[in-house]
C-alpha cells in the first residue's frame, strides 16, 4: 500500500474527523439513534485499532468503500432487517440526489442479497458523504 504524505493543509482538515463529528453529522442526514451508534460502533473500534491519525486517514480515504466489518452479507442484512425503514428512506433519498435506481448504484454488488446490496448502498455513500464535508 503507498502511503500518502500529508501537507499541514491536509492534517488540518483531518483534525475535523472526530468520531462526535462523524456522529453528528449522521444525526444531520437523518440517521437515528439506533442505526448512528451501530455504525458508531465499528468507527469506535477502528478509532482504537488504529489510533487518532490514522482512523482520520482511513476515514477520509473511504472513497465509496464500505468498512470491512460490513463487507459479508450477513451483518449487512442483519442490520437492514432491524432499520429496513431507515435504509429504504434513505435509498429513496440516494436515488433523488443521483436521478440513478438503486440497483444500478449497486452494480458491482448484484451477486449478494438485495437488503444487503441496500444497507452497503446507504452506508458507503453517507459516510463517504460525511467524510468529504468533514474535509473541507
Amino acid at each position: 500500500m503507498i502511503k500518502k504524505i500529508f501537507s499541514f493543509k491536509d492534517r488540518k482538515s483531518l483534525a475535523n474527523i472526530t468520531l462526535d463529528n462523524i456522529q453528528n453529522k449522521m444525526y444531520e442526514i437523518g440517521f437515528n439513534k439506533e442505526f448512528a451508534e451501530e455504525i458508531m460502533i465499528i468507527l469506535e473500534k477502528k478509532f482504537n485499532k488504529y489510533g487518532e491519525k490514522q482512523f482520520q486517514e482511513w476515514f477520509s480515504g473511504l472513497h465509496y468503500r464500505i468498512p470491512e466489518e460490513l463487507k459479508d452479507e450477513l451483518p449487512a442484512i442483519k442490520i437492514y432487517e432491524k432499520h429496513s425503514l431507515l435504509i429504504e428512506e434513505q435509498i429513496k433519498e440516494l436515488e433523488k440526489e443521483t436521478k440513478l435506481s438503486w440497483e444500478i448504484q449497486t452494480e458491482e454488488l448484484k451477486n449478494i442479497n438485495d437488503k444487503a446490496r441496500k444497507v452497503k448502498l446507504v452506508i458507503r455513500d453517507r459516510l463517504s458523504g460525511i467524510a468529504l464535508d468533514l474535509l473541507n
